[in-house]
């Protein structure tokens, strides 16, 4: 029985593939199967994946003949197949350090309590080229030093204080699982297709603690093909913050203040996001269903949207003249701490 079943789930990412296999090959933490599998990418995966499989006894390839239409679907796959006492959900466009296994592994042995242990990112693009440390992302969203060193977290303070908010574990490639609490809570929701890591990292949080290692040991890659790169058209995305929200909401029932807080900030983001939804029935039904929730949290809501899309407009047109990138670079120099100065 290996210590820790590493689930590879793969679409349409050959040009990361073998950094990505290569950097499991090197983990100095060597007591574990990999499961390499493959939504029916119809680049050249498969044929990489299959060749890292016939090099290696314990790694197995497991393709999908019809793309299931989820990446949850993979995860919820992997975990049927694994074996190990830990998963590791190694994003197929990810690298991970040499001692990223051996670093987690030690963290679950020693903290019993804990369900997820999981490690500092750096931010790379599609070429590797390194961007910043996940730390200046986490310290501007929760204004918190709380990343700059290794802790052990209560998992429901984690959800009161963190995830209410934001999702504050960036990139499942840093994370590793307890597979007994993924068991006890059960598998990722399949109808999610952005947000299912965040829920599902709810589920354990309310009934397991959280353990973090402040060393760069993840190297998440950011690119124009990743979901979340492209949630910013689909209302749906809204329709998976509320139903988080609820979770946590139902879970934690002295937290009512913390919940309407979350939620008036979500409102935030649907009023932003709203000029830049595509047009289509799906997202008019979804977004009239979420006017009438976030009316209940934002006062003036009318006003609010009207706004947006004129400042939307305006934003259009300074980055077609080229003013947007300073404007905002001055900005975050004015407001320091206020904007996101990338």
């Amino acid at each position: 029985m290996p210590k820790v079943s590493v689930i590879v789930p793969n679409f349409q990412h050959q040009d990361y593939l073998e950094k990505r296999l290569n950097s499991i090959e090197q983990q100095s933490f060597s007591d574990f199967e990999v499961i390499l599998l493959d939504d029916a990418s119809q680049d050249k995966s498969a044929q990489i994946l299959q060749a890292y499989a016939d090099k290696h006894p314990h790694w197995s390839f497991q393709p999908n003949l019809k793309n299931s239409g989820s990446p949850f679907r993979q995860w919820q796959k992997g975990l049927e197949l694994a074996k190990g006492e830990f998963i590791w959900i190694a994003e197929s466009d990810d690298i991970a350090h040499p001692d990223l296994l051996k670093e987690l592994v030690k963290l679950l042995d020693q903290n019993p309590s804990a369900g997820i242990a999981y490690a500092q990112s750096m931010l790379i693009d599609e070429n590797g080229k390194e961007l910043n440390s996940y730390a200046e992302n986490l310290g501007f969203i929760y204004k918190s030093d709380a990343w700059q060193k290794d802790f052990l977290k209560k998992g429901t303070e984690a959800c009161r204080n963190w995830l209410f908010y934001h999702n504050p574990i960036p990139n499942a490639s840093g994370a590793l699982f307890r597979k007994a609490a993924i068991d006890k809570v059960g598998p990722p929701d399949l109808s999610m297709r952005l947000n299912g890591d965040w829920h599902f990292y709810a589920k354990i949080l309310l009934q397991y603690d959280l353990a973090f290692k402040a060393e760069i040991l993840n190297y998440f890659r950011v690119h124009a093909q990743t979901q979340r790169s492209q949630s910013i058209k689909r209302a749906s995305v809204y329709r998976e913050l509320i139903a988080i929200n609820q979770l946590l909401r139902n879970g934690l029932k002295d937290a009512t203040a913390e919940a309407d807080a979350a939620m008036d900030e979500f409102a935030n983001w649907w009023i932003g996001n709203l000029p830049y939804h595509s047009f289509n029935a799906e997202n008019r039904k979804l977004n009239k269903e979420h006017y009438r929730i976030f009316k209940a949290y934002k006062n003036n809501l009318p006003w609010r949207i009207f706004l947006t899309y004129i400042i939307s407009y305006l934003r259009d047109f300074l980055k077609w003249i080229g003013l947007l990138k300073p404007l905002k670079k001055l900005r975050s120099q004015i407001f320091p701490g206020k904007y996101w100065n990338q």
